[in-house]
């Protein structure tokens, strides 16, 4: 077979879609060694790249789909503490927020899946060492010690099983060494930042070997809101992770693997903009120098918000490689459990703004356990025919229940603000008669209006509960049959099967509800009582792919890969009447071709690829004055092409590398969506034929890299420029929240051992300090205004690393 040939050396942590490597790094950055003379001759090549992305080791040249590598040093080169802030290198990958450690949303071609809806599955899948795992809030958990992390795009579900449509995260960390050895960084930012990481293991016995890792992140943030006097995005977060590997035997391996991590926040660092003059004039009785500038990291809101997070992972893997069976000339098998709980308790203030009219109460608990059961292996033949099969499958089990209760509580200005021209229009849906004349005064008495208004509404809430198990089963199988010596063929299929249960609860609660007099809250929600208890439903999905794949020669290939996936369907979690609680299920299939090669001795890696996906049943999301409603109303397509690359140039001391990603994302059909608030509340538009939010029609990246010897030591330097075109971050389309494309720009330089014991490194990201929004929302309560989220300014850091 012409498959990869298997190039090691010592990786120097770069590259997106490989490691950069020299045959011998720490001699060619030290001419003056003595050995150097000896051995110059050896060309610098690019290292073979692992991944599991198929659930087997093999090289990622090998791999029939658009796939990109993030080496954990990478994660570490760029100071970068999560998946956001490595998604600008990768392309045809969003996050809409960069500091949001529960809500943020990860598209990948222009799909992804709000959070603010908890009943809403992700589109995007995380597997973390080989769990699966089904809340999008763990994107943020355990991101450290990082061995690399692989983006799949496209629908994965024959491997990855459901709610995998647009793409998976597959992240893999460091595990037991076998010598001893440790590496520890300590990372200081300005605005104030500081991370400490560390790893620490190896073999203790020839059959028990420990890795254990922790990380430290304390960040003061850079939104100040100046009605708190606080920075309303300050953030801290620990975990540690400690792996046990026991090997008894030579074929027999178990790992246990146990994972904590806690984070608390201040929340949920959004800023008003837009504000029209009677919105202006009534908040500017609670906040004076009231302002609507998005892009002065500036806020103005009275409730403290906060959001405390705490998750616990523990997983066991055993491998026992069986070796050759009749005429299997190896087999392999793998048994992964998992079992996580994760809890999230969280208030925000619900208006964003200086006045007290409503906070938003939210306290959930997710739990879940999960078994895959797999065979690899391969044969000569399949039947004796071709030149060799490799193959796996297995079976997979799931069960999970989330548990949350939602209180959205009216505040002491909620009667003053009953008077505003706002609330009229939400109330009437348009502006009242003579509008403007009302919002141009600045009611003196407003103060006292909210005085005698807060003592008779007194305490009063909407209050939303939600109960839900899952239960899933799936069995699977995939081979990649060579045919001949350049001629692959990977055919795969998975059946899924899915139940759900769930109870559905809300309520108004209030002190005049005995009376039968309507809740103020539940008045200005138009939210009903109602219970609806023993919700089922019942899924079956087929999840086929089929892959053709012709090796040009050993370093290149051309692929064409079909793919089908499904979303589940489910049951609103944030109804305010309990109509229409049920969604159905989303589908996906795709297409794509592409190419895969190393050139010019191997020194030059380039992967490209084209691509088209068509959605069914789209699962969208509906503003309902609070959260968002989830249903199906839409068909879209996505096309698009795909490609990064990695150069070790003629010039020896230089690399360069960089992504590029194309997309055009639209919806096929959506005659029905809803309409921005200038054209009237609940308003409707037909969408059909036009954009996808958070869908930017380019992404790019470009990295060159230095590495000269300077006095006996290694320096590197390297700059980025990172580009992300323009999109709109509301599904509505809503021309304020249009954002322009834009370019960042990083650098950073280390000095530091040639063997990498040690290293001094400093770094600047957005070195220009370009502003620039990551999301633009409708607000609540003022209708034309909005809520917008900025991404991070300038930071510059400093870091210390040490390795033994």
């Amino acid at each position: 077979m012409l498959r990869r040939k298997s190039s090691r050396a010592v990786s120097l942590g770069f590259g997106l879609s490989s490691a950069i490597v020299l045959a011998s790094p720490h001699l060619a950055l030290a001419e003056d060694n003595a050995e150097y003379q000896e051995l110059k001759v050896e060309r610098r090549i690019l290292e073979e790249v692992v991944v599991s992305a198929q659930k087997v080791d093999q090289s990622s040249q090998d791999v029939p789909i658009s796939l990109t590598i993030v080496s954990g040093d990478f994660m570490r080169e760029v100071g970068a503490t999560g998946l956001q802030d490595i998604a600008p290198y990768i392309p045809n990958v969003r996050f809409s927020s960069d500091t949001d450690p529960a809500l943020a949303q990860i598209n990948i071609r222009g799909f992804g899946s709000n959070p603010l809806n908890s009943a809403f599955d992700s589109s995007v899948g995380f597997v973390q060492d080989d769990i699966f795992f089904n809340r999008p809030s763990y994107y943020n958990e355990a991101m450290f010690d990082i061995a690399r992390v692989e983006v799949l795009r496209g629908p994965q579900g024959t491997l990855f099983g459901k709610n995998t449509i647009a793409g998976v995260f597959n992240v893999t960390t460091k595990g037991p060494s076998e010598e001893f050895s440790g590496d520890v960084r300590f990372k200081r930012t300005d605005p104030a930042e500081q991370n400490v990481e560390l790893g620490v293991g190896g073999a203790i016995t020839d059959w028990l070997g420990i890795r254990v890792a922790a990380s430290d992140v304390s960040r003061d943030g850079q939104l100040e809101n100046q009605f708190l006097n606080r920075q309303d995005d300050e953030h801290d977060q620990n975990g540690q992770r400690i792996k046990l590997l026991f090997t008894p035997t030579e074929q027999l391996s178990v790992e246990l693997m146990g994972v904590r991590s806690e984070t608390s926040a201040n929340y949920w660092g959004l800023q008003l903009a837009k504000l029209d003059n009677g919105t202006r004039s009534f908040l500017e009785n609670y906040d004076a120098n009231i302002e609507d500038d998005p892009y002065n990291f500036t806020s103005s809101y009275n409730q403290p918000g906060f959001i405390g997070k705490t998750s616990d992972i523990l997983g066991l893997k055993t491998e026992w490689n069986i070796g050759p069976v009749g005429a299997l000339s190896n087999l392999s098998m793998a048994v992964v459990v998992g079992d996580t709980e994760l809890t999230i308790d969280s208030l925000v203030d619900l208006d964003a703004s200086p006045a007290d009219l409503a906070t938003l109460k939210v306290v959930s608990d997710y739990e879940q356990q999960s078994l895959e059961w797999r065979f690899t292996g391969s044969a000569e033949s399949l039947f004796g025919l071709g030149t060799g099969v490799e193959f796996v499958v297995g079976a997979y089990v799931f069960d999970s229940r989330f548990r949350q209760n939602v209180e959205i509580a009216v505040g002491e200005d909620f009667g003053a603000y009953l008077t505003t021209e706002d609330a009229f229009q939400l109330i009437a849906g348009s502006a009242p008669p003579g509008s403007g004349v009302l919002g141009a005064l600045n009611l003196a008495g407003i103060g006292l209006i909210s005085d005698l208004t807060a003592a008779a509404i007194g305490d009063d809430y909407v209050r939303l509960d939600y109960l839900l198990n899952v239960e899933a089963q799936a069995i699977f199988a995939q081979m990649s049959w060579s045919l001949s010596e350049r001629f692959v063929v990977t055919p795969g299929i998975r059946f899924n099967r899915e139940n759900k249960v769930a109870d559905a609860s809300g309520a108004g609660v209030c002190q005049t509800a005995a009376l039968g007099t309507p809740c103020i809250m539940a008045l200005a929600l138009s939210a009903e009582d109602y219970d609806e208890r023993g919700l089922k439903r019942s899924e079956d999905d087929v999840s086929p792919k089929l892959s053709l794949q012709y090796y040009l020669n050993t370093d290149s290939n051309v692929f064409l890969t079909y793919a089908r996936g499904f979303k589940s369907g489910g049951f609103n979690a944030s109804s305010f009447g309990g109509e229409d609680l049920a969604f159905e299920p989303e589908e996906a299939a795709t297409i794509e071709a592409g190419f895969k090669g190393e050139y010019f001795d191997n020194t030059l890696r380039l992967n490209a690829a084209i691509y088209q996906t068509q959605f069914d049943n789209l699962q969208v999301l509906a503003f309902n004055g609070a959260f968002f409603d989830v249903t199906n109303a839409a068909s879209a397509i996505s096309r698009g092409l795909e490609m990064d690359f990695v150069w070790l140039t003629p010039f020896e001391p230089l690399s360069v590398m960089g992504s590029l990603g194309l997309l055009d994302a639209r919806y096929d059909s959506y005659p029905n969506a809803p309409a921005p608030v200038s054209a009237g509340v609940n308003s409707n538009q037909d969408l059909s034929g036009k954009r996808i939010a958070f869908a930017p029609e380019q992404s790019a990246s470009i990295t060159p890299t230095l590495i000269l010897p300077v006095f006996g030591l290694a320096m590197q330097t390297s700059v980025d420029l990172l580009y992300q075109g323009d999109q709109y971050t509301d599904g509505d389309l809503d021309p304020n929240s249009y954002l322009p494309g834009f370019t960042q720009v990083s650098a950073r330089i280390s000095l530091g051992a040639p063997d990498q014991r040690w290293a001094l490194s400093l770094g600047v990201s957005n070195l220009t300090d370009e502003r620039v929004l990551n999301q633009v929302l409708d607000t609540v309560f003022f209708p034309g205004t909005y809520n917008a989220r900025q991404k991070s300014g300038r930071k510059v850091f400093g870091a210390l690393s040490l390795a033994w």
